[in-house]
């Protein structure tokens, strides 16, 4: 196995290819009949609980040589591995045995080999962005992240899926329908992943390959609903590492635990590096047609993958690292929106891009919505008839916290809490493992004018109660 690590034309690295899976030709023979997917039953836990073709003669290619996860490389790993997941499947990985490892593997590759695979359509639009909404308030929160991409001149096309019995109010479709965004309905019988039933959960993570599958854009911006970006995102679309790659990722606060047994079930290496966070992606379909067929296989089974992963977001990095396909994953580690709650309270994600450490290119509100708005209001000066009043407004994103110079680095410690009042809040520590400063910023002065217009364009912040 080998890797081949490129250089960025404009000077960053981050992008890797890795020659895993070499045999996926849909069209192969000889492929070992498998017992169907639905034969092997998934363990579950007590009850107590990268490019596809041949790297080319003009690249660097050395000796795969990264990290087992061994030693010094697996504590770095497991001190940072997302705790409430590693504490509800710990068990299901130790007690799953190697045959049913390799059954899932091979069900894995004999779907990428099978005839079954859908073709690429013929896409009506080159680039646009896609999302996914239909319930609780995904629908208004989606209203508002494109209401901020116009007005921040940017005039992609945009298409919202939804299940199919979580159709917006016909008020929605017409004011998504006057900024140029339209509803689509994953139950379309013509579509490459039609889906015609929800699952018996709240969150639905298995839709999100599905619609940038059956999106009619080749290239894609995916966003969760609660994801707002602060300028145009196009320029994403030019940069060199995209156009290299097809793919380009973001980091999570996270990384794999080294007991997690998707690395077995894969075929790939655990690595010390950071997880996948996929509230935002930048997707070539035609490059990346394969991978998103496996990342929407995992979904799909997800009552198996995702004991494995937790939620749709990893599928997607796994899927291009099983399949050898290139992807970019953005070195400059998410920082964190939030207020202070005794200590710092962040509840926001900040997602960077690499040409500019300084200023957040996404504001994905993951726990935010979750949170007691009244814990966010402030109170603030109104004019009215020349009298000066009182009044309170929701002010939730008050201060940034980063890392300084947290390009490639993996000694970093981000944490979560559970505040005083119920707050879910995650912190950056430094000190015990010689980790980078922090650096705590005015929000208001590093992205002047969001807040404000964020929710003066309709913004949901905190969950009223």
């Amino acid at each position: 196995m080998i890797f081949s690590k490129q250089n960025d034309p404009d000077g960053d690295e981050g992008y890797f290819t890795l020659n895993v899976f070499k045999n996926h030709d849909k069209n192969s023979k000889g492929v070992k009949e498998q017992k169907p997917f639905a034969d092997i039953p998934p363990q579950s836990p007590p009850q107590e609980e990268q490019p596809s073709e041949d790297v080319k003669d003009d690249e660097e290619v050395v000796e795969k040589n990264e990290p087992q996860c061994h030693g010094n490389s697996a504590e770095s790993v497991n001190r940072n591995a997302d705790p409430n997941h590693t504490n509800a499947h710990l068990n299901f990985w130790r007690r799953l045995d190697n045959e049913s490892v390799t059954a899932y593997q091979e069900n894995w590759k004999s779907f990428m080999k099978s005839d079954g695979l859908p073709d690429q359509p013929d896409y009506q639009q080159t680039r646009g962005v896609v999302m996914v909404a239909g319930n609780r308030d995904t629908f208004e929160r989606a209203l508002t992240s494109v209401k901020m991409l116009r007005h921040q001149d940017c005039h992609l096309p945009v298409e919202i899926w939804h299940l199919p019995d979580e159709l917006p109010s016909d008020a929605t479709v017409e004011a998504l329908n006057e900024l140029g965004a339209v509803p689509r309905d994953l139950s379309e019988s013509f579509l490459p992943r039609p889906m015609q039933y929800r699952r018996d959960t709240e969150k639905q993570f298995q839709i999100k390959a599905a619609a940038i599958i059956n999106a009619n854009f080749e290239q894609v911006l995916y966003l969760d609903s609660d994801n707002t970006p602060t300028r145009n995102p196009s320029f994403l679309f030019e940069t060199s590492a995209f156009k290299a790659t097809g793919a380009m990722f973001w980091p999570d606060f996270w990384k794999t635990h080294t007991e997690n047994k998707i690395f077995e079930v894969l075929d790939i290496s655990c690595k010390d590096e950071w997880e996948q966070e996929s509230g935002q992606m930048v997707i070539d379909k035609t490059k990346s047609w394969l991978p998103l067929q496996l990342a929407w296989y995992m979904q799909e089974h997800s009552d198996l993958y995702f004991q494995f992963l937790n939620g749709d977001k990893d599928t997607f990095k796994y899927a291009w690292k099983a399949l050898g396909v290139p992807y970019y994953m953005t070195e400059t580690f998410l920082g964190m929106g939030g207020l202070e709650v005794e200590t710092f309270c962040g509840h926001t994600m900040l997602q960077y891009s690499d040409n500019d450490e300084i200023h957040p290119l996404f504001v994905h509100a993951n726990l935010m919505k979750i949170t007691d708005k009244n814990g966010f209001m402030e109170m603030q000066e109104a004019s009215n008839n020349d009298n000066q009043q009182q009044s309170f407004h929701e002010r939730p994103w008050r201060q940034i916290k980063r890392y300084v110079n947290s390009k490639g680095v993996t000694n970093l410690s981000p944490g979560f809490r559970v505040a005083p009042g119920g707050k879910a809040c995650m912190n950056f520590i430094n000190g015990a493992w010689n980790e980078p400063e922090t650096v705590i910023e005015e929000f208001d002065e590093v992205l002047p004018g969001f807040q404000n217009t964020y929710f003066e364009l309709g913004g949901i912040g905190g969950e009223a109660r």
